[in-house]
C-alpha cells in the first residue's frame, strides 16, 4: 500500500498489506528499474512504510497488530534488519518522519 525510497535514492521500499511483510529494492540511477533483494516480515496488514532523513532507519504502521516495525537499513545493501516493534494505537495505517534522528 506504500513506497517509499531512501534519502541516497538507492533503495525501495514497499509495504505488502496481504502478506505481512516489505518487500525491498535497488533503483537503478540511470534507468529507474527496481531489482529485488527479497523481503522482510512486518506485523499483520502493513500499510505504510517511512525512512528517515538520515537513511539509516525504517519503520512500518501495521493495522491488523496495532504496531509499528522498526529496521536499520545496510548503507551497502538496502536490507533491512528487524530492530523490534512497539505497540501503536488502533489500526495505525501511516507513518511519517519529520525531522532528523540523532
Amino acid at each position: 500500500m506504500s513506497v517509499a525510497v531512501d534519502p541516497s535514492g538507492k533503495f525501495a521500499y514497499v509495504a505488502n498489506l496481504n502478506s505481512n511483510d516489505v518487500s525491498m529494492y535497488t533503483i537503478d540511477v540511470t534507468t529507474g528499474a527496481l531489482t529485488s533483494i527479497g523481503t522482510i516480515a512486518a506485523g499483520s496488514n502493513p500499510s505504510s512504510v517511512a525512512v528517515d532523513p538520515s537513511g539509516r532507519f525504517a519503520y512500518v504502521a501495521n493495522g491488523g497488530s496495532n504496531s509499528v516495525s522498526m529496521y536499520t537499513i545496510d548503507a551497502t545493501t538496502g536490507t533491512l534488519t528487524s530492530i523490534g516493534t512497539i505497540a501503536a494505537g488502533t489500526t495505525p495505517r501511516s507513518a511519517a518522519i519529520v525531522g532528523i534522528l540523532q
